[in-house]
């Protein structure tokens, strides 16, 4: 992946669906949660939030994931 913003979703709020990790890691075109949880690792996807405070549920908000494509395309079409 190219230099995108540091964090593309940081100016979006946090509404809208919820994506667990595994539709988030599809919506964005991985094949596999590992590859999400690198990026996550690496800054270039936001860490999911906690769903609830019992339990292991948590996701990503789609308009999050929806500024990271759209700052993919606009720098592939600056490109």
């Amino acid at each position: 992946m190219t230099h995108l913003s540091p964090t593309p979703w940081s100016s979006v709020l946090p509404t809208g669906p919820m994506l667990r990790p595994e539709e988030a890691a599809a919506y964005l075109g991985f094949k596999s949660r590992q590859k999400l949880y690198q990026m996550v690792r690496s800054g270039e996807v936001p860490a999911p939030i906690r769903l609830r405070k019992e339990g292991n549920a948590s996701g990503i908000p789609r308009p999050w994931l929806d500024a990271i494509i759209a700052a993919r395309v606009a720098e592939s079409m600056a490109a």
